[in-house]
């Protein structure tokens, strides 16, 4: 057997400590930040100790069955349900609805903000799933909508540029459980964020779509990113809000040039209108089956499913320091 020369094995021992660098690299960066809430009653329980043994009797739970059932009406027309054997029920939308390069609060819709961030949609169906639920990339399948029953202005985390780099990323917020037979199951994994990038000059654009970065400079603005954290630990943090997303004062956004949701915008209405048992009946909401704690907590969620998903990615955009993106990005046991 003809041995390798020392030049060959210097080169493999080489290689194979970058290997290790690299796979240690990526384990960090995908690693999410404590400052993510589970859900809008986490965010509630840190700031209020006593909101855990708080119940509201006019409310949902974000995992409360009707979930699975209350959107089908606004959704069936504008694409699928299917059973995922990693994601359990999801809502596929269809192609020709929304193009090929659909992404969740990207596509089709722009920024507004009245206290705090508010996704409003073109979608005469957007009501639902941007205000509800969690969107999840399967490989395979593209973007899909995990049901849930709590109201937000928009289910997105955030990530900021160091030191004054003038841009803002977000990505849909991932999910903490899945459906299977209509019930919540919590997952057994992490699913990490996949961010995009605009800057902060056009965030409040009309078609937003148009100024998000794509392709190699997602990338270079990647490298310039991490994910915004609540609190100003080491004062880094200073001027940002107390919820769980930058201000756009923050970010030196003229108050003039902020957005404010339409008054009267008929999908937004509606979507805070189907917040509350009492006042979703009217529309078809069911009756909440589980106790709601105040924030809107989880309220029966079954063992957690085991199953790691595969690994998969959107088609355009890069790699973030703070977690994945649309290139890039993981989901782990």
């Amino acid at each position: 057997m003809k041995l390798a020369s020392p030049l060959a094995w210097l080169d493999r021992a080489r290689r194979a400590a970058l290997a290790l660098v690299s796979c240690a690299l990526v384990a960090c960066e995908e690693t999410p930040p404590a400052s993510y809430p589970a859900n809008a009653a986490d965010a509630a329980d840190a700031d209020d100790p006593a909101a855990s043994a708080s119940y509201d009797a006019d409310a949902y739970a974000d995992d409360d069955p009707s979930a699975v059932t209350d959107f089908r009406s606004t959704l069936d027309p504008h694409g699928a349900w299917v059973d995922d054997p990693e994601y359990g029920t999801v809502w596929l939308p269809r192609a020709d609805v929304v193009g090929a390069d659909f992404t969740p609060y990207v596509t089709a819709g722009h920024w507004t903000y009245e206290g705090d961030w508010i996704w409003v949609s073109d979608y005469e169906w957007g009501w639902a799933p941007f205000h509800y639920g969690r969107w999840v990339w399967i490989e395979g399948r593209g973007w899909a909508w995990i049901p849930g029953r709590v109201y937000r202005g928009a289910w997105v985390v955030w990530s900021v540029g160091d030191g004054g780099y003038a841009y803002l990323g977000w990505s849909p917020w991932p999910p903490l459980w899945i459906w299977r037979g209509g019930a919540a199951v919590r997952i057994g994994f992490a699913v990490y964020p996949r961010y995009v990038y605009c800057p902060h000059g056009d965030v409040f654009a009309p078609v937003v779509a148009t100024h998000v970065a794509a392709g190699p400079h997602a990338a270079v603005v990647a490298s310039h990113m991490r994910p915004f954290a609540q609190t100003g630990a080491r004062g880094v943090n200073a001027g940002m809000s107390a919820g769980r997303a930058p201000t756009p004062a923050h970010l030196g956004i003229d108050a003039s040039h902020v957005a404010r949701p339409a008054p009267g915008e008929r999908g937004l209405a509606r979507a805070q209108q189907f917040a509350r048992p009492s006042s979703a009946a009217a529309m078809g909401g069911r009756a909440p089956s589980i106790p709601a704690r105040r924030g809107g907590a989880s309220g029966a969620l079954h063992a957690p499913s085991q199953r790691a998903p595969s690994h998969g990615a959107p088609s355009r955009g890069a790699p973030s320091r703070g977690a994945g993106s649309r290139g890039g990005g993981g989901r782990h046991r």
